[in-house]
């Protein structure tokens, strides 16, 4: 929830000055029948009321209006929604009336000069107040979509004959939502001054009103964590220098299924790891710390037996023994087990995890760990320190590293702003984000290459326009899918929206050359049962047997492009969730709203696209429990802003 360090009604500066009885401080005597809805705002934006006796003018009643509004509802939601120019209005420059005119709350009036009016400093007649309050709703409920439905019929009023033409329906209206009604006498008093005690009330029953809406459509559970998930949603901030959000580096966000039937969220702040367990109705169960070995987290994984995290320290001083990575893995309930290190020098590393999202992952067998990431490199010959990706694999059992990159490994990429990596069973499969060699997404399995997608423009400019999203294994396949603007040209791409793209390179298998010498006879060769391993035997002429059992290669040459969507306004967050080796999950974030398309093992749709309304992304890789697809991501919910809250799609 907004905090305001001075209550909405007293921080607007640029309205002009208005009697004196609006700036009276909160005194003892609020009349009974309306302290309670004092106490629930002046709670609600952590501030004191002013103006608590005589009447209100309509420029306070709108702000009033306008703060409620955009406190229930998110940026995202309201930002199809931009305030109209200044200028507007000929008799009021303040921010929130132009924001209230661009949700249509209200319109002011055109006067005989032909300019604009607001008349923010005249009293409030009750005719008014009622339009202002039934076009806020009609905003909710037609614009936003949000479910307002009138509890009851509109009313008819004994002085129904003095109620202006245009105000009968809202008039009406407003009583059937409960939030004014007439007198003893059945009379609305149309032109009658809307006091402060009766606008605190009506204002603090359509915060309410809307409050319930949100409730209605929320699709979470709140979670009772002591710790502010409020930055869990910034990961769609952009660097245009580098095209990444910014969640996923020294910072992050994750879901972890205890598979007990409680969830985790592991928090990664600028001080402190928090682990916190919550139960299937979201209380706390525990919460623990976490040391920051290093001071940079880099990376998480849950490999299902033991946890991983990834920690950097720099290396300015080109240091050979300085330690610049350590991985760190945990048993089930974080106890420290074992570290493995790599220092500056075995790795050329003057800094790890620079520009980009690492990644990490468990082979097959789960004896192997690699963490694929991305490091800045000692000074080359040409003065400069380059960033490209680095790649260290671990052995699980006793943790000590097995291979580290060499300045130019057979995966190289440079620079790399995004790296993904998966196991094929045992062996390992890389994805980078390049912008120079190559320009392009590419992918690296066994020392072979092969370019998913292209990306336009100079060789080692920054900006790609494009983002990688998630990377999956299928069983005939590889499945990529990112954001990205068509990449025709580099200028196309600068000035087009971005869409979800998702590409699929068929795993197909070579023919296997025969391994034996010309002038071998008895020779023999067999491709085992699964078609990812031959055996073969010959006689060589000298009269030497052999026998050998190697691995079929690959064919990457054949990769397809399919744009899952064509949105006019960019999406630059989506998510790839593997649900088995042959159904997937695309996700994307399309305004308030997350689109989800199933798909098989080879890319193509499974039913149709489904919409999940108002939901936030999850900050990182969502989690498959009981066969929903679960995150932890921070509530929607006004009343509960700043607690996480845990999500979930149901799937059939």
């Amino acid at each position: 929830m907004k905090k305001l360090t001075a209550f909405l009604l007293c921080l607007c500066l640029m309205i002009p000055a208005l009697p004196a009885q609006a700036y009276i401080t909160r005194p003892d005597d609020i009349p009974d029948w309306a302290e309670p809805s004092y106490q629930a705002l002046e709670k609600r934006f952590s501030a004191s009321i002013f103006g608590v006796d005589g009447n209100i003018d309509r420029g306070r009643f709108v702000r009033l209006l306008t703060l409620l509004l955009e406190d229930t509802y998110s940026q995202a939601e309201l930002k199809a929604y931009p305030p109209v120019e200044y200028g507007y209005f000929s008799d009021t420059a303040d921010l929130l009336h132009l924001h209230a005119a661009g949700y249509g709350i209200v319109d002011g009036s055109v006067g005989a000069d032909g300019l604009r009016y607001l008349n923010p400093t005249d009293y409030l007649t009750r005719e008014q107040a009622a339009k202002m309050v039934c076009s806020l709703l009609d905003f909710v409920s037609q614009k936003l979509g949000y479910p307002l439905e009138p509890s009851d019929s509109p009313a008819v009023y004994a002085d129904a004959a003095s109620i202006s033409g245009w105000a009968l329906p809202y008039t009406g209206q407003i009583a059937a939502y409960g939030l004014m009604k007439g007198d003893n006498g059945g009379n609305f008093n149309p032109q009658g001054n809307l006091d402060w005690p009766s606008a605190v009330v009506l204002a603090h029953r359509t915060a309410e009103l809307l409050g319930a809406a949100v409730t209605s459509e929320f699709n979470g559970l709140v979670l009772q964590s002591q710790i502010d998930w409020s930055r869990a949603s910034s990961f769609d901030i952009f660097d245009r220098h580098i095209s990444k959000p910014s969640t996923g580096r020294s910072g992050g966000y994750y879901t972890i299924d205890n598979g007990d039937g409680t969830v985790s969220g592991l928090t990664a702040g600028s001080d402190v790891i928090t682990v916190e367990r919550f139960n299937a109705d979201g209380s706390l169960v525990s919460s623990r710390t976490i040391e920051r070995e290093l001071p940079t987290l880099g990376a998480f994984l849950d490999s299902g037996s033991h946890f991983y995290l990834a920690f950097g320290q720099d290396n300015d001083e080109e240091d050979d023994s300085r330690e610049v990575w350590r991985i760190v893995q945990y048993d089930r309930d974080w106890n420290r087990l074992g570290a493995a290190s790599v220092s500056g020098g075995d790795s050329y590393t003057t800094a790890p995890f620079t520009a980009t999202v690492s990644r990490m992952a468990v082979s097959g067998d789960g004896k192997t760990l690699t963490l694929h990431a991305s490091r800045q490199r000692y000074t080359s010959d040409d003065g400069l320190r380059h960033q490209s990706n680095f790649t260290v694999t671990v052995n699980t059992a006793d943790m000590k590293v097995l291979s580290v990159s060499e300045k130019f490994p057979n995966n190289h990429v440079s620079h790399s702003f995004g790296q993904f990596v998966r196991y094929d069973g045992e062996e390992m499969v890389t994805v980078d984000h390049g912008d120079g060699y190559p320009r392009a997404f590419v992918l690296h399995d066994d020392g072979q290459e092969a370019e998913l997608f292209k990306l336009a423009g100079r060789i080692g400019e920054n900006v790609t326009n494009a983002i990688g999203s998630g990377f999956e294994i299928s069983k005939d396949g590889y499945l990529f899918l990112g954001c990205s603007a068509p990449q025709e040209s580099f200028e196309t791409a600068t000035r087009s929206p971005w869409n979800v793209f998702l590409t699929y390179t068929i795993k197909e298998a070579k023919e296997p050359t025969p391994p034996w010498p010309d002038g071998s006879t008895e020779t023999s060769l067999t491709v085992l049962p699964g078609g990812t391993q031959y055996e073969a035997t010959w006689t060589e002429p000298d009269g030497s047997t052999h026998w050998v059992s190697r691995p079929i290669e690959e064919d990457l040459s054949s990769t397809t492009v399919t744009w899952l969507t064509h949105s006019e306004s960019s999406i630059n967050c989506a998510r790839l969730v593997k649900l088995d080796d042959n159904s997937f999950l695309a996700m994307w974030q399309e305004g308030g709203d997350i689109h989800y398309q199933k798909l098989d093992g080879k890319g193509n749709p499974v039913g149709g696209e489904q919409v999940l309304a108002k939901t936030p992304m999850p900050p990182t890789d969502p989690m498959v429990i009981n066969g929903d697809v679960c995150w932890i991501q921070e509530s929607t919910l006004p009343q509960s802003a700043g607690k996480p809250a845990l999500y979930r799609i149901h799937l059939s």
